[in-house]
């Protein structure tokens, strides 16, 4: 399972990388096509988008080398068992949180796609993006998934 998590979220934080290239890059245009002449419009609209499918698309990767913050100061004292049960719930009670965030965004993704929903600046279409941003929750709800597994068998041999 964990060279499966691996390859997905590589996958997908290359994308992120890509996308977070584009916004750069749109981002460096716009601020010398306004010294030179007009900036073109929507760039903050874009910009919006990319910034969630960057940090979507990022979130498994993240997980997966525990890249993120964790406060342990009073855990770290406990018992190895008691450890290893606070981590059981942590990684439990995240999964059941973004497994219901990532069903609610494909089934958003799927009314917006249903009701022909554009943006309000460029008049794009939006479901596109909400399912990249519900596809990085779905690979970040994987890893939790293979979280709360090792965390349950270290439960149990501790």
């Amino acid at each position: 399972m964990y060279k499966l998590n691996l390859l997905v979220s590589r996958g997908l934080l290359g994308i992120a990388g890509v996308a977070l290239l584009a916004m750069v890059l749109l981002v460096t245009g716009n601020i010398v096509m306004r010294q030179v002449a007009s900036s073109y419009g929507g760039t903050s609209e874009i910009v919006g988008w990319l910034t969630a499918v960057v940090v979507s698309l990022s979130l498994g990767y993240a997980q997966l080398n525990k890249a993120h913050v964790e406060l342990d100061i009073l855990v770290a004292h406990f018992p190895d068992r008691l450890q290893a049960f606070i981590q059981t719930l942590v990684a439990a009670a995240s999964l059941l949180f973004f497994a219901m965030v990532a069903v609610k965004l494909w089934e958003y993704g799927y009314g917006v796609m249903q009701r022909g929903m554009v943006s309000q600046t460029l008049r794009i279409v939006i479901y596109p993006m909400i399912y990249v941003v519900a596809l990085g929750f779905s690979a970040f709800c994987l890893v939790l998934l293979a979280d709360v597994f090792s965390s349950v068998k270290r439960l149990v041999t501790k």
